[in-house]
């Protein structure tokens, strides 16, 4: 009996120095070293179209793209991603393009989604990071073996994510604010709608716009400030309002997602030419509303990339050790107006 016992304790404890040691190999992965967090690159030469290279190891990874869907912008996003997808498929990957529940960017959205894809044990994850609250998550991931890349939104606090795909926000807003100085002659009165001001992507552009716009243009005022949430009837009203408000508003900038319904609240009114509209991306309405004189011009981010590279990244980064050339991989910010959108294709 006694011999018996001594048995199954000695086994007991082997057991438990082989859980151990596989805890700790798995605690102490390392990923090969990526760039240095703020190095960026403009427009790298693959953009929107780098490959996937040759799966030699023959390993099935899977990748996860966490993604959003809360207004038109994000259709070419997940485009891009759905592309990405099937180049993946042909060489044995398999990626998925996933929805955590709630439409904002931020990290009660996200952190859960990122811990969910930790237990799921995915081999990559690419995922929005809209504030700093997302970070441990990332940090998390990567501290599991898991490389994580941003896309579309990123937090500026350091993590230790190996890329971002996506706009310098900052640089756009501070664009916004030239393009409006020239909108307006110098002087005016504008009103801003962001998406979210808990969202640092959009909290970028505003700011820098702000920052930009009392740097060179003293006669422009900038009056009320107000999120949308990315909705396009919530910028009709918002809109309707500061016209009501302010009978001599000059402008409107909106930061971020459903910035056509400014513009229709703006060409309901008849003020279309009278009250200039700036905002950012491509999307149909907004194109429709530039060749009508509704939109000056509108600044691009090339959301298909957003949407396409960093998986395809992720993965030549664990099949060959693909480093990417910089932390931040910042795509194109065309700005289009009526007099170049053909130039664009449109």
């Amino acid at each position: 009996m006694r011999k018996r016992l001594l048995s199954i304790v000695l086994m007991l404890v082997m057991s438990l120095a082989l859980f151990a040691q596989g805890a700790s190999e798995k605690a102490t992965v390392v990923l090969p070293k990526g760039p240095a967090f703020d190095s960026e690159v403009l427009a790298p030469s693959d953009e929107g179209i780098v490959k996937p290279v040759k799966n030699t190891s023959g390993k099935e990874y899977k990748i996860a793209i966490i993604g959003l869907e809360n207004n038109p912008f994000w259709v070419d996003v997940k485009k891009g991603a759905m592309d990405a997808i099937k180049e993946l498929a042909a060489v044995g990957v398999k990626a998925e393009w996933l929805l955590p529940p709630g439409d904002s960017h931020n990290s009660n959205v996200f952190g859960s989604a990122i811990e969910s894809c930790i237990i799921q044990e995915y081999d990559a994850i690419a995922t929005i990071a809209g504030d700093s609250g997302v970070v441990p998550f990332i940090n998390k991931a990567v501290e599991a073996g898991i490389p994580v890349a941003t896309f579309n939104s990123e937090t500026s606090t350091a993590n230790k994510r190996l890329f971002f795909v996506g706009a310098d926000l900052y640089q756009q807003g501070v664009s916004a604010a030239k393009y409006m100085n020239q909108e307006l002659n110098g002087k005016g009165k504008v009103c801003i709608i962001t998406g979210f001001f808990s969202v640092e992507a959009h909290e970028l552009r505003r700011k820098g716009f702000l920052d930009e716009i009392a740097k060179i243009a003293p006669g422009i005022s900038v009056l009320d400030q107000v999120e949308n949430t990315d909705k396009a009837d919530i910028a009709y009203s918002q809109t309707n309002d500061f016209m009501s408000a302010h009978p001599d508003l000059n402008a409107v900038l909106v930061c971020a997602g459903g910035a056509f319904g400014a513009g229709k609240a703006i060409e309901d009114a008849n003020k279309t030419g009278i009250i200039k509209l700036i905002n950012y991306d491509f999307v149909s309405e907004t194109m429709s509303q530039i060749t009508k004189g509704v939109c000056s011009g509108t600044i691009g981010q090339n959301p298909y990339a957003q949407g396409h590279d960093p998986a395809i990244r992720l993965y030549n980064y664990l099949e060959a050790g693909v480093i990417p050339e910089a932390g931040r991989l910042l795509t194109r910010s065309d700005y289009v107006t009526k007099a170049n959108m053909a130039d664009f294709g449109y």
